[in-house]
């Protein structure tokens, strides 16, 4: 049974003592616990469905009107829209070719310019069938991040109120009314979903960014730290180099570049931009930790160790690494603040992820190009803001923890 030591169990009762730094800890984990799923709570398809006897997960995979025992080949877009409601009805969608393709009239210009354009009603038609068999359980909120629609119901979809409003003399319904509870944005998707959806992605953006530089910086400070001589010499030389290039410039003409690229899918390139920010953010862990093993590596028992014959890689990550952690944790929360503030600021000047991909930096900029939908600038301003206290709090706990001069 894993057991903590008596001095840990006293730096984490120090810890929980400081009821700013644990409370705001319990409210970041458990809003973020709560956004993990946002796939089953915000969603415009269906968690899973039964349809005649078969068991179907929308949420998960895409199908297509032919996967669902149709005729069509097409995918499912909109599990909400009328075709779709009547495909469970048991009709079948026809397409009358001939109003597509009218064969009465002369496929000359001035013909083509003559021919009216087909309506809906002539174009599409349904076959009656029998009624299928379905049920399905929808999430509670049913918006995604990335679902859209024409609404019914809406005067005007796109940059959307939540509430009801007079524009040039007329009355514009809330978007209430489509379950939208903080309104639209520039092309009419959720608000409150893509708020959901970006702070996780921020989120865990930001902690992996944090925990990757960390390593990269622990290892390559260690090693120079350790060996020292020309090992260090160089690579402080090397790193004095790198970090005297602008790092937001290097990070724009990079981030530029893969925004060029075509066909990157939204993983794609949250990987790619992954990469660019892990080309410098493990510069400040590298100095600290460089700054610990030259003190630990003439102690007692790291000569101990050498004279026993152990290697210099298990002195290194087994002897010294354990005990030079103390930067490792009092940094690791402000080291996620600032990854998120990149990928925020990135996104913002228009160099991060592109839309309609979930980000709270696009969504300040789509405030600021919009100053009158409010509803996007001062929510994801709340957010954003609410997201970095909260690390500054834990932050400033965790590195009270470690101060003996702090009395918690």
């Amino acid at each position: 049974m894993f057991r903590l030591d008596p001095e840990t169990k006293a730096k984490f009762a120090k810890f929980r003592r400081n009821k700013i730094a644990w409370r705001s800890l319990l409210t970041l984990g458990l809003i973020f616990i709560l956004s993990l799923p946002s796939e089953f709570l915000f969603n415009d398809k269906p968690i899973f469905m039964s349809l005649d006897g078969g068991w179907y997960f929308p949420v998960l995979f895409t199908y297509t009107y032919k996967d669902l025992g149709g005729e069509q080949g097409a995918p499912v877009l909109d599990y909400h829209s009328e075709s779709f409601k009547r495909f469970v009805k048991g009709e079948h969608l026809q397409v009358n070719l001939e109003v597509l393709f009218p064969e009465q009239q002369p496929l000359t210009e001035k013909g083509l310019k003559n021919l009216p354009p087909p309506s809906s009603e002539d174009l599409i038609s349904y076959r009656p069938g029998e009624p299928r068999d379905f049920w399905a359980l929808h999430p509670p909120f049913r918006h995604s991040d990335s679902s859209f629609y024409s609404s019914s119901k809406l005067n005007r979809q796109v940059l959307a109120s939540p509430f009801d409003t007079i524009f040039n003399g007329k009355e514009l319904p809330g978007s209430y009314q489509e379950e939208h509870w903080l309104g639209t944005d520039k092309t009419g998707k959720d608000v409150l979903a893509r708020l959901v959806y970006g702070f996780r992605l921020s989120i865990l953006f930001g902690l992996l960014l944090a925990i990757s530089s960390t390593i990269i910086g622990s290892f390559i400070g260690g090693v120079q730290g350790f060996l020292g001589g020309l090992v260090d010499l160089i690579g402080q030389r090397c790193e004095e180099i790198w970090g005297s290039i602008p790092r937001l410039l290097l990070l724009i003409i990079l981030s530029d570049f893969i925004s060029r690229m075509g066909g990157l899918t939204v993983y794609q390139h949250v990987a790619l931009l992954f990469l660019i920010l892990s080309l410098t953010s493990w510069m400040g862990m590298a100095n600290h930790m460089r700054a610990q093993f030259l003190k630990a590596r003439n102690l007692d028992y790291v000569k101990a160790a050498r004279c026993l014959g152990v290697s210099n890689l298990r002195i290194m990550f087994v002897h010294i690494l354990p005990n030079s952690l103390t930067p490792i944790i009092t940094f690791l929360p402000f080291s996620i603040a600032g990854s998120i503030m990149s990928l925020v600021s990135l996104d913002f000047l228009g160099f991060g992820l592109k839309y309609p991909a979930p980000s709270l930096g696009e969504m300040l900029a789509q405030g600021q190009e919009n100053l009158e939908a409010w509803w996007i600038m001062i929510p994801t301003f709340t957010i954003l803001s609410l997201m970095m206290i909260l690390l500054t709090f834990v932050g400033d706990g965790v590195r009270n923890v470690f101060d003996p001069r702090h009395k918690g």
